[in-house]
C-alpha cells in the first residue's frame, strides 16, 4: 500500500470551472477565453447539459470522417504539490484508481455510442495527475478501450504527464509501446529551497536520468515543465535550475506561472506568502529564462512554450498551421475535443462542455449510464469570433484589424492602447504583442475577451 500523502488536503466545492483549470498558464488563458460569462449558460441540475452535449454528440456522429482529439483526465498523484491547483487525490490506493479506470472506460464506450465510432484520435493528453499513478495493467486497459472505438494511428500525438519521480524504465517503454511519443515531466525548479517550500523534492541526477530512461525507450518527446512565481525563488537560484535543464537537452520546456489562490486550490493555504516573489521578480525571472532559453535555441511559442527550431510545433508556426485548443498547442487541423473524467472539459464546434468535477457525482453519472456533464456554455457568434481572435493572439502574437470587425472593435482599440505601456506594437493592419507583452499574454488575452459594454 503506497504513503498517503503527508498533506491530505480534499478538494472543496468548486465550480466546474476551477476544478477544470488546468495548472498550465496558457491552458488556463485559453478555458477563460472561449468560455466568456455573457454565453447562454446551461446547468446540468435538470438534465438540460447532458442533453445538449448527447445532441452534439449526435451531430459529431453523421461526420463520421471527422477526426478527435481527446484528454482523459486522471485525478491521482503521489504527493498533492503545495503549488498545485489541479483538484488531484494523493496517495491513494491502487484499487481506488482501479476503479476510476472502470469508470473511464465506461464513460468512454457510451460517448463512443452516441458520437460514433471507428474515427482517427490525432490528439490525446493523458494527465491532469500523473499517467504514473496507474499500474501497468490500468494504463493497458485504458488504451485497449480506446483502440476498441476509434482508431489511433502511429502517427497521432498522444502525450502522457508523468511525475519523474514515479516513472522508470518499464513504464516508459510500456507507455511508448501503447502509442505515446511524448511525455511531460514536471521539474518547477530544482532550487532546493524552493522545492522543500513546495512540497517537492527531486534531484536533478533524478531529471537527467528519467530523460534519458525515455529516450532509450523511444518516446521522442521530451518535454520538461517549469514555474515561476514560487515561494522562495531567486534570480540566482532560478539561473542555476535553467542551466541545469539546459544540460538536459529536453525537446521543449513549458513556463507556467503560480497562481497564489488559496480560495480556489485549498493546499496552497500551506504557502507562506512572505516567500512569494515581489512582481519585479517575477519579471526578471521572466525575462531570464526567455533570454537564456532562446540563446540555447529554444523558439519561443505563444505565452510559455519553448521548442526547438526543428520541432513540429515550430514548423507549424512558420506555415501557419498552428492552433491553440482545449489540450494544447497543435499543427493538427480543428477537431472536436473530447474530455473524459472527472472535471474534463469538451469542446464541440465551439460549444464547451463541463463532466462533475466530484468525484462521486461523476461516478454516479457514469454507472447510471449518463453522460455525467453538469454544465455547458454556447457562445454568440460574436463570442466564436473573440475566440478565433485570442487563439491568434496566443499562437501568432499579432492580431490583424480584420479580425476586429463585426462587433469587436472597441476591444482591439483597448488592445491597441496598450502600445503606451510597450505590451504590444500597433501598426496599421494589426497588433503585435512585443516580449514584453507576451508575458503578461494572459492578461492581455483576457483583457481583449471582455466585450464592448454598451
Amino acid at each position: 500500500m503506497r504513503t498517503p500523502s503527508i498533506f491530505p488536503i480534499a478538494p472543496t466545492r468548486l465550480d466546474a470551472e476551477a476544478l477544470a483549470r488546468p495548472l498550465n498558464l496558457a491552458q488556463s488563458v485559453w478555458l477563460d477565453a472561449v468560455a466568456p460569462r455573457v454565453s447562454t449558460a446551461i446547468e446540468g441540475d435538470d438534465g438540460r447539459a447532458g442533453e445538449h452535449y448527447r445532441s452534439a454528440l449526435e451531430r459529431l456522429a453523421q461526420r463520421r470522417d471527422e477526426a478527435l482529439a481527446l484528454s482523459l483526465r486522471l485525478p491521482f498523484c503521489a504527493v498533492h504539490c503545495l503549488c498545485c491547483e489541479r483538484p488531484v487525490h494523493a496517495g491513494e490506493p491502487s484499487h481506488v484508481i482501479d476503479t476510476y479506470v472502470d469508470d473511464l472506460c465506461a464513460e468512454i464506450e457510451t460517448v463512443a455510442e452516441v458520437a460514433g465510432r471507428g474515427r482517427d484520435v490525432l490528439q490525446l493528453v493523458l494527465g491532469g495527475g500523473s499517467a504514473t499513478e496507474l499500474d501497468d495493467s490500468q494504463l493497458a486497459r485504458l488504451m485497449t478501450t480506446l483502440q476498441r472505438q476509434w482508431r489511433l494511428p502511429a502517427d497521432a500525438v498522444f502525450v502522457a504527464e508523468c511525475d519523474p519521480r514515479r516513472a522508470d524504465g518499464a513504464r516508459l517503454a510500456l507507455l511508448r509501446g501503447l502509442g505515446f511519443r511524448a511525455v511531460t515531466f514536471g521539474v518547477l525548479d530544482l532550487d532546493t529551497e524552493v522545492q522543500c517550500a513546495i512540497g517537492r523534492c527531486q534531484s536533478g541526477a533524478l531529471i537527467d536520468d528519467v530523460c534519458d530512461l525515455a529516450r532509450a525507450s523511444g518516446i521522442a518527446i521530451v518535454n520538461l515543465d517549469l514555474m515561476i512565481g514560487l515561494p522562495r525563488q531567486t534570480e540566482h537560484g532560478w539561473r542555476r535550475t535553467l542551466e541545469r535543464v539546459l544540460a538536459m537537452a529536453p525537446d521543449r520546456i513549458t513556463l507556467a506561472r503560480y497562481r497564489h489562490r488559496p480560495w480556489q486550490a485549498p493546499v496552497q493555504q500551506l504557502i507562506d506568502v512572505d516567500d512569494l516573489p515581489d512582481t519585479a521578480t517575477i519579471h526578471a525571472l521572466a525575462q531570464c529564462a526567455g533570454s537564456m532559453l532562446r540563446a540555447a535555441g529554444y523558439r519561443w511559442i505563444g505565452a510559455d512554450h519553448f521548442v526547438l527550431e526543428g520541432d513540429e510545433l515550430s514548423q507549424a508556426l512558420d506555415a501557419g498551421r498552428l492552433r491553440r485548443n482545449l489540450v494544447g498547442y497543435t499543427g493538427q487541423p480543428p477537431s472536436p475535443v473530447l474530455g473524459f473524467g472527472a472535471g474534463a472539459v469538451s469542446d464541440i464546434d465551439g460549444d464547451l462542455y463541463w463532466n462533475e468535477p466530484l468525484l462521486p457525482n461523476w461516478r454516479a453519472g457514469v454507472r447510471g449510464g449518463d453522460l455525467p456533464i453538469v454544465h455547458a456554455r454556447c457562445p454568440s457568434e460574436v463570442e466564436r469570433r473573440r475566440r478565433r481572435a485570442i487563439e491568434q493572439l496566443m499562437c501568432a502574437l499579432e492580431l490583424p484589424v480584420e479580425h476586429a470587425r463585426g462587433g469587436l472593435e472597441e476591444a482591439y482599440a483597448q488592445l491597441a492602447r496598450r502600445a503606451a505601456e510597450g505590451m504590444v506594437r500597433a501598426l496599421d493592419d494589426r497588433i503585435i504583442v512585443t516580449d514584453k507583452g507576451r508575458a503578461a499574454l494572459d492578461h492581455l488575452c483576457a483583457e481583449f475577451g471582455v466585450p464592448a459594454r454598451g
